[in-house]
Order: structure tokens, then C-alpha cells, then sequence
């Protein structure tokens, strides 16, 4: 008789933007009660990659990183928004990428969590924006 323990419990989403538009992504991080699963320290973090073991995606200057800590304020919101402004994702360059989004918890024995997982493609953007 086998058994089997799957301890990877994220879930797989793949994206596409475009070049030079805002990114935007809101994330509903909840229990299984339906009840908000962070708190105000809690870290959420997203990072883009040319491949699995790849170096990270850049624009020369910076990661496509992007780092937030859960609004303290709103718990009963239940999400998290990832953002990178348009001014930076016009200089990033198009093409299919790999991405995750991890949380972490900020306690002396951090946990650290891989929320979802995919692919991330860029597309080129058309109007060049004054």
C-alpha cells in the first residue's frame, strides 16, 4: 500500500500583462474558515525569473521584485494587493517568465509559504507613453 503526503499546497496561475501598463494583482489570503490568514507583519513577496534556477528578471537597475506587508488597518479585507508601477514595467523587458508569490510570517521561527506559482508573460507594449 503507498501513501503520499503532498505538503505543496500552492496553486498554479499563469499571468500575462503588457509592457508599460500598471501590474496589479490583488490576492485573497484566507483560512479555511473564510477568515483572514495574515497579520500585520506578515511579509508577501513576488519574484520573476527567467527560469527556475535563472537570475531574476531585471531592468537594468532593479528586480522585478515586489515586496508588501499586509495593511494593518483592514484584516476583515481578506487580500493583499502586488503592485509594480507603470513607469517601472515599461522598462522591463517582454517574454515568458517564471514567478512565485511567497508569505511569511515575521515570528522567531519565520514559516514561509509559496501561495501561487506560474508563468508570467510580458507582452510588448505598442504606445510609447509621454
Amino acid at each position: 500500500m503507498s501513501t503520499k503526503i503532498n505538503l505543496d499546497t500552492s496553486q498554479r496561475v499563469d499571468i500575462t500583462c503588457r509592457k508599460g501598463d500598471t501590474f496589479s494583482l490583488r490576492l485573497t489570503v484566507t483560512d479555511a474558515d473564510g477568515a483572514a490568514n495574515f497579520e500585520a507583519d506578515h511579509i508577501f513577496r513576488m519574484e520573476v525569473r527567467d527560469s527556475d534556477t535563472g537570475d531574476p528578471i531585471s531592468n537594468g537597475s532593479a528586480d522585478f521584485t515586489i515586496s508588501v506587508t499586509a495593511d494593518s488597518d483592514d484584516f476583515t479585507a481578506k487580500y493583499v494587493d502586488l503592485t509594480l508601477s507603470a513607469e517601472t514595467m515599461k522598462t522591463m523587458p517582454s517574454g515568458l517568465y517564471v514567478y512565485d508569490v511567497e508569505q511569511k510570517t515575521n515570528d522567531s521561527t519565520p514559516v514561509v509559504s509559496t501561495l501561487i506559482y506560474g508563468t508570467l508573460k510580458i507582452n510588448e507594449d505598442i504606445t510609447i507613453t509621454a
